[in-house]
């Protein structure tokens, strides 16, 4: 055991030999102590265990309400029947009720809890039992009347509600799920007709898409209730890459146009960003408005030939180092000294912009660009949505480029196959023609002289052509090198 010269050795003797589960840690939750218990449930060495953070036996959905309930412990200096899941060395998670402490008089903060079992009247050892508790999605189970009669705690994660609040509560009237009547009538044709029914629906209360399935045994109703926001979003970017690619595919189509579609796709999907475009120059010195459909008409004008620069905004700093810039505060942030004046008349509170780089890496094709009305940073799911619409506009802008490179090629193609039908073709016939006229018995005859001179003449007006062609030819050369 771990000698703890801080640690009140009143608790010591007590809590060693205890059943119960027991732990210490300081004021930052690294462990300093634990007990056999804790050791022998969880199946960790004493060596093990000693010196981690107890956030990392922690289930991830249960951080939130940790970083909740830590504040409460400052405040009230005690916790009861606080509920978290702790992860066992085998990677299973115990549900467990805490009594925390917090003893000023050493600044330890003790904690002694029970396993939570008999879920479905099942033992803490049973396999189902330890399955149901660790997993990420919301499990009850309901009776005739939808009381719930058992529950794990990532339902109860869900619903934000204590073990008080959800024991014995009707689950047809927690606001926080945001039931509406059509997923009601779900519940009640699956215990008439026992029948297994899958349902989802956007919770209004919070925002987010669930998914329920609903398996009916004798008059009672298992349910399990999973978060899908994340995967439907999946799903709709997905289709709207799908549907601005074919766009953007067609002729008619300019660039400018798909570009405003995926970006009027991409608010719809999250609906508080405000998404730019803005295309950089060849010499990279330039930005030029590409789409921008949701962002105020007069202030695109004003970015519209903005120069790039190491604190021009959001967008022109981005351009200039390469990389993304996030701004989370457009009043405060140097990077918009200059600018800021431009965005506050439009309530434009934070920017986040990255670059779109070349296949090749050698250049920016543009600069993605995000607002918002409120100061704020993005989180993981903004990140990705960003990464993703970075790579489908380097698809769009390369592929309309390339679009308009074959049409230019094709275009300087003809105009060599016109000058070689025509321009070309009658010099050389005039020379065949001077050189048929000369007098090759008299060579001092004074037609010959004059001959020569129209040969020269013409020979220069060939070569005028010929210097057309490879000039044109260098320029499809140069084409095919750089694609």
């Amino acid at each position: 055991m771990l000698y703890l010269p801080r640690m009140d050795t009143r608790f010591t003797s007590l809590f060693t030999h205890s059943k119960d589960i027991f732990f210490v840690m300081d004021m930052n939750g690294v462990i300093m102590h634990t007990n056999h218990a804790f050791r022998n449930i969880l199946n960790y060495s004493d060596d093990e265990l000693t010196g981690i953070n107890i956030a990392a036996l922690c289930h991830p959905a249960d951080k939130e309400r940790q970083a909740e309930s830590q504040g409460s412990l400052l405040l009230n200096k005690k916790l009861v029947g606080y509920q978290s899941r702790i992860k066992a060395k085998d990677g299973c998670y115990f549900s467990i009720i805490w009594s925390v402490i917090l003893n000023e008089d050493d600044n330890l903060i003790y904690s002694s809890g029970n396993t939570l079992a008999g879920m479905i009247g099942q033992s803490e050892d049973d396999i189902v039992q330890h399955t149901i508790q660790s997993l990420n999605e919301g499990f009850i189970v309901l009776n005739a009347n939808w009381d719930i009669i058992s529950f794990n705690p990532a339902f109860q994660a869900m619903t934000n509600l204590s073990l008080t609040e959800l024991a014995g509560a009707n689950f047809m009237e927690i606001k926080s799920l945001g039931l509406t009547e059509s997923v009601e009538s779900e519940f009640q044709l699956s215990l008439t007709c026992k029948k297994s029914i899958q349902v989802q629906y956007l919770n209004a209360y919070s925002n987010s898409w669930l998914r329920i399935n609903i398996y009916p045994y004798q008059d009672q109703l298992a349910v399990f209730i999973r978060d899908i926001t994340e995967i439907k979003m999946q799903e709709w970017v997905l289709e709207l890459e799908k549907k601005v690619l074919e766009l953007n595919a067609m002729s008619q189509y300019t660039l400018a146009q798909s570009a405003t579609e995926l970006l009027m796709g991409i608010e719809r999907i999250f609906p508080d960003m405000i998404c730019s475009v803005l295309e950089v120059d060849d010499k990279q010195e330039k930005l030029h408005t590409l789409a921008g459909p949701r962002l105020p008409q007069a202030y695109s004008n004003q970015l519209e030939g903005l120069s790039i620069g190491p604190n021009v905004g959001s967008c022109g700093t981005s351009a200039f180092h390469r990389k993304q810039v996030i701004v989370s505060d457009i009043e405060n942030d140097p990077l918009w000294a200059d600018y800021v004046g431009l965005a506050k008349p439009y309530g434009l509170k934070a920017c986040w912009s990255s670059p779109v780089m070349s296949s090749k890496n050698s250049k920016v094709l543009a600069v993605f660009g995000i607002y918002y009305h409120t100061m704020r940073k993005p989180n993981k799911e903004e990140l990705n949505i960003i990464e993703r619409t970075v790579n489908i506009l380097r698809v769009l802008i390369e592929s309309k480029k390339t679009e308009d490179n074959i049409r230019e090629q094709n275009h300087r193609l003809q105009t060599i196959a016109n000058i070689s039908s025509h321009e070309l073709r009658k010099p050389v016939a005039t020379i065949l023609g001077l050189v048929n006229l000369f007098d090759n018995d008299d060579l001092q005859n004074p037609l010959n002289k004059e001959i020569i001179g129209h040969i020269d003449t013409t020979s220069q007006q060939l070569d005028g052509v010929i210097h057309s062609i490879v000039e044109r030819t260098a320029y499809i050369k140069a084409f095919e090198a750089d694609a």
